[in-house]
């Protein structure tokens, strides 16, 4: 199983949470399919498929890596494999790091 697990900043008003959850729910209804948000918490975001929904997740990763609103109020984002749990990882740091 892949999970993809985000959480926004506490302090996000309504409106702009409203906003968020319409960009993440959407960058994980791509062209390789949908996978829908699994939380029930408003401010966490979770994604999970098996090897079939690999690709819809990993294009929803790079969607909300080009997203400047969605960058100003996340929090924590993790991508989580259960099958390698090595390649678990913090997405924040990853897309962080400069490639040379």
């Amino acid at each position: 199983m892949y999970r993809t697990v985000i959480e926004l900043k506490k302090d996000v008003e309504e409106n702009t949470l409203r906003q968020l959850k319409s960009l993440i729910e959407n960058a994980f209804s791509n062209r390789e399919g949908t996978v829908v948000n699994i939380s029930n918490k408003p401010f966490c975001f979770e994604f999970a498929g098996a090897e079939k929904e690999y690709g819809c997740l990993e294009i929803g990763l790079l969607n909300l890596k080009r997203e400047k609103l969605f960058w100003k109020y996340v929090n924590t984002w993790k991508w989580i494999d259960e099958y390698e749990p090595d390649e678990s990882c913090d997405v924040i740091e990853e897309f962080s790091k400069i490639v040379r």
